[in-house]
């Protein structure tokens, strides 16, 4: 074999090297942006299932306000402003959620999304739990006309949301670390 055909031959293989590890590039490129699109889509749903509960809350809540004998004005007024309230912020992180299309948002695009989205979650996460309880005190200090039984209802209800909502915390916190090692690495994969 002489020099040329050496040179060739490596000129072949350096050009199918380049292009299998273009190729490899881009099938972990997609691989991590559809797990990332998995978990934007686990999140999503979750605050779907969490937005349908606070309108049908909202919704189930209507008919009381005309039933003064049941609950007073100002409870019902009350309980109807922070379901609308919470309405307005689960609807706000589903538009924020929409934003993290791979389609058309560069990395770092994604990146400053997920940034705007946990300030979001975090601040929900830290007073949304806080105002809930703090009308349930309202609620309870204007009616005055719950029952003993009535109170445990009220105690084990708290005690089953704030255990679901630690669990869900957790799972959104570690869906939410996946995206942004996610992020991470589709960025370095661009400076490669």
């Amino acid at each position: 074999m002489d020099l040329e055909q050496m040179k060739s031959g490596w000129n072949k293989l350096s050009v199918q090297l380049e292009k299998n590890n273009t190729i490899n590039t881009r099938i972990v490129h997609e691989m991590i942006s559809t797990r990332n699109r998995t978990n934007y889509e686990k999140i999503a749903r979750d605050h779907k299932f969490t937005l349908s509960v606070l309108v049908l809350l909202a919704a189930a809540a209507l008919p009381f306000q005309a039933r003064t004998e049941i609950i007073q004005m100002s409870s019902a007024i009350i309980i109807e402003i922070v379901l609308f309230a919470s309405i307005a912020v689960t609807s706000y992180m589903l538009k924020l959620l929409s934003g993290f299309e791979h389609s058309y948002c560069s990395v770092d695009k994604m990146i400053h999304n997920v940034l705007i989205y946990k300030r979001v979650y975090s601040l929900n996460q830290r007073f949304g739990g806080v105002v809930a309880i703090v009308v349930i005190g309202v609620v309870y200090a204007i009616e005055q006309a719950f029952t003993a039984s009535a109170v445990m209802a009220l105690v084990a209800a708290l005690v089953a949301a704030v255990a679901f909502g630690v669990h869900q915390t957790k799972r959104h916190n570690r869906l939410l670390k996946d995206i942004e090692d996610g992020l991470v690495e589709l960025r370095e994969f661009g400076k490669v």
